[in-house]
């Protein structure tokens, strides 16, 4: 019955995404954002399920794939499209492709950059046997989770100046190209697996967590925003030091 344990958790994890596009189909953006948040735990418990229990399997690699497309490539469309008809004052019951100007067809068009990155990524990511310790790309849950993220940045009170950046629907239109070109780019983004404690390449992923871990205790998961950027931030860094190149 173990071996069934992974594919039941990646099972929830694209339960989540579902229900993530349904709420936010209902205008409700942040529980839709919420339900991500959940899909991520369930990604992460499944892989360090099927380590502990020594579950793999071919049919369990593939439904994650297909899950995270959902939980991290789809819904977090929906929810970029949700955000930037909402901050250009839009409704989709109210507009065709007659009405729109050029500059608000390509508004449009950021959530399908998005989810169309996110699958090549995966695709790439299941054919890639180099991506153990390290990936070549932005991940794509990294992407979904900073997107569902911006909700709850619009609906807070000065959270740094993120509040400015996603309430300009250009800026999130630039949020995902930048994402869209991270996820499907060949730099080097660090693993936060951690094999050996005492290993000093562990350095940047122990920085990484402890900032998180005060963001997320100062601004709950809107955090999540900043953390992100962080991530990216940190793994641009690395490829100025020595013995780090692109591959």
């Amino acid at each position: 019955m173990t071996k069934y344990i992974p594919n039941t958790l990646t099972s929830l994890n694209l339960i989540c995404g579902v229900l993530s596009i349904l709420f936010v189909m209902s205008d409700q953006p942040v529980v839709a954002a919420y339900f991500i948040f959940i899909a991520a735990f369930f990604d992460f418990t499944d892989g360090f399920a099927a380590r502990l229990l020594n579950a793999y399997s071919d049919l369990g690699k593939q439904l994650d794939s297909l899950a995270d497309l959902i939980s991290f490539g789809v819904a977090p469309g929906m929810i970029l499209l949700y955000e930037i008809l909402d901050a250009g004052n839009l409704s989709l019951q109210n507009i065709s492709g007659r009405n729109l100007s050029s500059a608000q067809l390509v508004l449009l068009s950021a959530p399908f950059f998005i989810i169309l990155a996110s699958a090549f990524r995966l695709a790439k990511f299941n054919i890639d046997t180099e991506q153990t310790s390290e990936f070549h790309g932005l991940p794509t849950p990294a992407s979904g989770l900073f997107f569902a993220s911006i909700p709850l940045v619009r609906n807070s009170d000065n959270f740094f100046s993120g509040n400015a950046l996603v309430n300009e629907p250009v800026f999130l239109l630039a949020f995902s190209v930048l994402f869209s070109f991270l996820m499907v780019s060949n730099i080097p983004m660090f693993s936060l697996k951690i094999k050996n404690i005492k290993d000093p390449e562990n350095t940047p992923v122990f920085i990484l967590l402890t900032i998180s871990v005060i963001l997320l205790v100062m601004f709950s998961l809107k955090a999540v925003f900043a953390i992100i950027i962080l991530y990216i931030f940190i793994s641009l860094f690395l490829l100025l030091l020595p013995k780090r190149a692109l591959k």
